[in-house]
């Protein structure tokens, strides 16, 4: 993920990287100590997310990291070693509030959940029951989700109430989008290598051809 000339990354042994030239150069930050499902930056402020229910937080550009739990949402026990577990995606940071989405396995059947921090992430509450996987965060109550014509979904209100979302975004894999906003207007969808990009708050995309793919 890039924010301006700020561009993070990892390996798969949890080894982060950081650039502030645009991904020209990179410097070896911090271990995390597994690979993360998501890694977001926000200045100096690194998030990653892994798929035990845990949230890594880093304040010094990735130098040093804690950790902490996302509790249990209604309807979601964590198992014992080798069960089910949350499974974090990007966390979205508004200053004085954090979101992040989460998506468990219930009877069979995955459902997601947002969980609120306002402590920097020192700490998660659970905030409301999700429609899907892939909600983005546009602002602390501004949320959409992007899927197959005609099921993608807006909320206005947190969450508290969802309506369709009308967009033109179009994909001919059979499986949800990774999507990711570096602010209310612009964000990327990405699917088994291709890349759509919008700049209207994910009302109209256009396709991204990446260099040498023609």
């Amino acid at each position: 993920p890039t924010s301006h000339q700020l561009a993070v990354t990892y390996d798969t042994a949890g080894q982060v990287s950081v650039s502030t030239n645009g991904g020209q150069s990179w410097s070896p930050r911090g271990k995390i100590g597994m690979t993360p499902n998501a890694l977001t930056a926000a200045g100096e402020n690194l998030f990653a997310s892994v798929a035990n229910g845990e949230v890594w937080f880093s304040g010094d550009g990735g130098k040093t990291w804690q950790s902490s739990k996302l509790p249990d949402p209604p309807e979601f026990a964590t198992p014992g070693v080798g069960g089910f577990t949350l499974r974090a995606g990007p966390v979205a940071d508004f200053g004085n509030v954090l979101y992040v989405s989460a998506t468990g396995n219930v009877g069979g059947a995955m459902a997601s959940y947002a969980f609120r921090s306002t402590d920097g992430g020192a700490t998660w509450t659970y905030a409301t029951k999700l429609p899907g996987e892939g909600v983005v965060f546009l602002t602390p109550t501004h949320w959409i989700t992007i899927g197959a014509p005609g099921e993608s979904k807006e909320t206005n209100d947190a969450g508290a109430t969802w309506h369709a979302f009308t967009t033109d975004y179009s994909q001919a894999a059979p499986i949800a989008p990774q999507v990711v906003f570096g602010d209310a207007q612009t964000g990327h969808a990405t699917v088994r290598g291709a890349i759509q990009r919008t700049t209207d708050g994910g009302a109209h995309w256009t396709v991204i051809v990446p260099p040498g793919t023609r």
